[in-house]
């Protein structure tokens, strides 16, 4: 699948400066939590962060646990063992590659609900849902071309 990166102007991205919208920092020399391919996590430099589209349709991806973001359908994240997938073709249920999260096998209180769980390495998908519209911001990262959400949720950045 080709680097897409769709990203709605008031998603966020983890920067060392904490959470900010694409649209924020787009323009600015500014790195970005990634992760490598040996799983280590670190900031890289953002490059040519910008405006790529107006007025675009977008979807609304939720988290069982709560954190939502807003992304183009072609936005390309992971699901679970770095399988490449779009916005659009997520399902309710799906793991997504993450940040932070309990290891796998690991038993939880899931206070939301009042029930245990299992942790399944990743974050999982709660719902997907068309969230009107928004202008469009795209970005590469130096080296591992990928990026984290503020959601904790790992992506595609555009191809270098």
């Amino acid at each position: 699948m080709s680097g897409v990166c769709a990203l709605a102007s008031d998603t966020k991205v983890e920067t060392p400066e904490g959470a900010m919208t694409v649209k924020g920092v787009a323009g600015k020399a500014m790195s970005v939590f990634t992760r490598e391919e040996n799983g280590r996590v670190r900031f890289r430099a953002m490059i040519n962060a910008r405006q790529v589209a107006e007025a675009q349709p977008v979807l609304k991806v939720t988290l069982e646990a709560g954190a939502s973001f807003r992304v183009g359908a072609d936005q390309v994240l992971f699901k679970r063992g770095m399988v490449e997938v779009r916005a659009a073709d997520l399902q309710v249920g799906d793991d997504l590659e993450a940040a932070h999260h309990y290891p796998e096998g690991y038993e939880y209180d899931d206070q939301k609900k009042n029930e245990k769980r299992v942790s399944t390495h990743a974050w999982r998908v709660g719902k997907v849902e068309p969230a009107g519209q928004a202008d469009i911001y795209s970005m590469a990262v130096n080296k591992t071309g990928t990026f984290f959400l503020a959601a904790g949720i790992l992506c595609k950045a555009e191809a270098q």
